[in-house]
């Protein structure tokens, strides 16, 4: 199942990357797609570590990827900035079910709360550049973390 997962996560942040970078709609709303997607088959690889916390991340993304769907559309970056505070809080879900589960790195859990948080400073109208590129490289390189952990097979 982890590996299953790590693919839809490789799958996601492709899309996301290329749809944003190319800036073609429609391959950005695949990523959303791809991306509730993946939270659904998170919540099923954590809900054993809070069934009932874990079962947050499915609304938790619908609503972040419906919001940014709609900024996407309407190219309205706003609408897109406020998108990113359900996004903050399912990274920081995700990273407590992380921590709290028995066979992931709890420092990987530690690792995607503080993305949650760090994406948080996204959200501040008028934020300076830097501390918005900061936050952009450090959620990117925490989610890739996880990914490269969910590929990566079990030590038997």
């Amino acid at each position: 199942m982890m590996q299953i997962v790590g693919l839809v996560y490789v799958a996601f942040l492709l899309l996301s990357v290329a749809g944003t970078t190319l800036r073609n709609m429609p391959l950005q709303l695949v990523a959303n797609v791809t991306g509730f997607v993946l939270a659904v088959l998170l919540y099923r690889l954590f809900a054993p570590a809070d069934p009932l916390l874990a079962l947050a991340l499915v609304p938790l993304a619908f609503i972040h990827y419906v919001i940014q769907g709609v900024g996407q559309v309407r190219a309205d970056a706003g609408t897109q900035r406020l998108a990113l505070l359900p996004f903050a809080a399912y990274l920081m879900v995700l990273g407590y079910l992380i921590a709290g589960s028995t066979f992931a790195p709890d420092a990987l859990g530690v690792l995607i709360v503080l993305a949650g948080l760090a994406w948080l400073i996204a959200v501040v109208p008028g934020a300076p550049t830097w501390s918005t590129l900061a936050v952009v490289v450090f959620g990117v390189v925490a989610e890739v973390g996880l990914t490269i952990w969910l590929l990566t097979p079990p030590e038997l």
